[in-house]
């Protein structure tokens, strides 16, 4: 016996297993390195697994920690990656899973939803162990099919109908807190700029507005207008406002970006916040206090919407179920009085 037979038999490889088993060399490694996303009968793992324990095949260590720190990664795939808002949902993400170990990889997902097989491919080589979703009204429903069917997927601050569990915000509250802060100045012609129309996270502020506005006596009215969640979908909306019989004297905006969008264009026309108009906005973040007037706002607990996002994915990879999600209502939604609301007009003539 030569030299190098013996070196092989003193230390078999993987192709020496893969040979025994009478499978590939592909499918034999990632058989034996608990590949979640390999696809082969019981029968064909179970030679491979005996071919192993016969020849006493010992995966190499590094190589074997390579492929296994693949699976330690968790996707968060987002929408919008340049909005201030979901930076800090970001921040919750990333903190609640390096506590668990797992490293945070982003992705946008506009791109993705446009290139849905590109998704598909990356998450059958099982290189992720689960997925995060904070997408865009109109692109979370195909996302969810294309990734549900591969990895554990959690929703943030949407609706999946059950298909996958979704940490969400109490938008309907944050709604009726801008409003009612509105009315307690004494506001009764208060108009609303939601998101994109069919937005669940629109339609639960929305309605959060319209609970507020059934109590008062006499008033206009709800007054809606669905606009979108970008500085031209506010400055749309504003448009659509001043083209209205009446200036309202006050206006919530579903979204602080879009709201941006609204202060230009009443700027711009030379209507006075809070003078002609007073208007307040929900969510929060630095650029609130730097428009040209500083800006009230309902704040949501957006870290604490990635931490909770991020614990239910990290629940059902260690085997608990997630359920329908969790409705995050600690720490309630905030007010954060700004320059940008006072009394209706009316009232100080």
């Amino acid at each position: 016996m030569s030299a190098a037979t013996k070196k092989r038999e003193a230390n078999p490889t993987l192709r020496d297993v893969a040979s025994r088993a009478d499978v590939s060399t592909t499918i034999a490694s990632r058989v034996l390195n608990d590949d979640p996303a390999v696809r082969v009968r019981e029968e064909t793992r179970q030679r491979v697994i005996e071919a192993a324990k016969e020849l006493g095949y010992a995966p190499n260590s590094i190589a074997r920690s390579l492929r296994k720190s693949r699976s330690d990664a968790i996707g968060l795939v987002m929408h919008n990656l340049a909005s201030p808002m979901n930076t800090t949902v970001l921040e919750g993400v990333r903190g609640r899973c390096a506590e668990a170990g797992y490293v945070t990889l982003l992705a946008d997902s506009e791109q993705l939803a446009a290139e849905s097989s590109r998704l598909s491919s990356f998450l059958a080589r099982g290189r992720l162990a689960g997925v995060i979703l904070h997408v865009g009204h109109g692109h979370h429903d195909t996302l969810i099919e294309d990734v549900s069917r591969h990895v554990p997927a959690v929703l943030v601050n949407a609706d999946s109908s059950g298909l996958v569990p979704s940490a969400r915000l109490d938008d309907v509250s944050a709604g009726r807190t801008a409003a009612e802060h509105l009315i307690a100045l004494g506001h009764t012609d208060v108009a609303f700029v939601g998101g994109p129309e069919g937005s669940i996270t629109s339609l639960g502020r929305q309605r959060g507005y319209e609970d507020a506005l059934r109590g008062i006596e006499r008033g206009a009215g709800a007054q809606m207008i669905n606009a979108g969640w970008t500085a031209e979908h506010g400055e749309a909306a504003a448009n659509a406002i001043l083209n209205m019989p009446a200036l309202p004297t006050a206006i919530v905006v579903a979204n602080l970006v879009t709201a941006s969008g609204v202060l230009a264009v009443l700027r711009s026309v030379g209507v006075r916040v809070p003078h002609d108009v007073s208007v307040v906005a929900i969510h929060d973040a630095w650029l609130a206090k730097y428009l040209t007037v500083p800006l009230t706002t309902v704040q949501l607990p957006l870290f604490e919407l990635g931490e909770t996002a991020a614990g239910l994915l990290l629940d059902i990879l260690a085997g608990k179920s997630g359920g329908q999600g969790a409705l995050i209502t600690d720490p309630p939604p905030r007010l954060i009085v700004r320059e940008s609301t006072a009394a209706p007009r009316a009232s100080r003539t």
